[in-house]
């Protein structure tokens, strides 16, 4: 009986120690390592060539009358916009209209009316010419009356009919077209108009060194209009040991008063065979200027340069670069 049970136990205990074996080695972490990559770097090529420095200036007017427009009633529908924002008006010009079905059906049918009576009294006049007998002054003067009083209903009506017109009360710019008047409807309290009236007189300060010249006419831009204003006046002010520039500027366009604020973009004198690169490559240390390049390997270095004027985000290279070099951007 001893030696059955151990024979049993022998074939129990092989099985058990490869089953616990087995078990151990699937639990085992796997450890993946990532394949080695090189960093790649934004880059752009130093450049040589012309460049147009320019002036950017904001020219305002401190004399402009801002006025807003409103629908008459509520609840009006939108016949058609003529105006866009920077468009400019004269007084009279319509600029929104809207749909006044009843109104413009009812002067149709008293203009009708006076046609019919005018016709009639064409007729009774000529049979009169014809047999001097028939006597018609009494149709013709009571045609007469009514005529008269068709006229006044028509003159009543088309003073009504202007209320559904939006009409420029003097010489602007549109500055504001409201949203709302896309929807089809509005209602009084909706602003759904901007026009500003001013002198046409300009303002603008600068401490840019530039050469201005009295009575040039330059270009200044509102939205997609373009404006002509003409220099009169340049004040030298100093302050605090600090020099600037105040500039007084007319509209030479005649009739035009512009809009309340402007940019006038001025161009310098062209700068020849420049070495140029964006401004986003520069960074400073100590108020020393660097930049990072690519060796032949791709690996970037810290190069010291000497810099110049700046430029519309380009920045003059004076030293330290030449053209085609690959500058790291960010």
């Amino acid at each position: 009986m001893r030696k059955k049970g151990l024979i049993s136990l022998l074939f129990i205990m092989p099985f058990c120690l490869l089953g616990c074996g087995k078990k151990a080695s699937s639990e085992e972490a796997i450890v993946y390592i990532n394949e080695y990559k090189k960093m790649e770097y934004e880059t752009v090529a130093v450049e040589r060539g012309d460049i147009t420095p320019t002036l950017t200036l904001q020219v305002e007017s401190d004399t402009f009358e801002r006025k807003n427009y409103y629908p008459p009633m509520d609840e009006m529908e939108v016949d058609k916009v003529y105006v866009k924002e920077g468009d400019m008006v004269e007084a009279g010009d319509v600029m929104i209209t809207f749909k006044s079905g009843d109104i413009s059906e009812q002067i149709k049918s008293y203009q009708d009316r006076v046609k019919e009576n005018q016709l009639l009294i064409d007729h009774y006049t000529n049979l009169m010419t014809i047999d001097s007998t028939l006597d018609y002054t009494a149709d013709i003067d009571m045609l007469k009356e009514d005529m008269g009083v068709y006229n006044l209903y028509i003159q009543e009506l088309n003073a009504k009919l202007e209320s559904y017109n939006v009409v420029a009360s003097g010489t602007g710019t549109v500055t504001m077209v409201s949203d709302l008047l896309a929807y089809g409807t509005v209602n009084m309290s909706d602003n759904i108009l901007t026009i500003i009236y001013g002198t046409g007189d300009y303002y603008a300060t600068t401490t840019e060194d530039f050469d201005f010249q009295v009575g040039e006419v330059y270009i200044a831009t509102y939205a997609l209009a373009q404006y002509n204003l003409e220099l009169v006046d340049v004040e030298e002010l100093e302050e605090d040991g600090s020099k600037e520039k105040r500039l007084h500027f007319t509209m030479a366009m005649e009739g035009i008063t512009g809009v309340e604020k402007m940019n006038m973009v001025i161009e310098k004198p062209v700068m020849n065979n420049v070495l140029y690169l964006p401004k986003e490559a520069i960074f400073d240390v100590d108020d020393v200027h660097y930049v990072y390049v690519l060796d032949e390997n791709g690996y970037r270095k810290a190069i010291e340069i000497e810099v110049g004027q700046n430029v519309d985000g380009l920045v003059i290279v004076e030293k330290g670069l030449n053209e085609g070099d690959k500058v790291v951007i960010n």
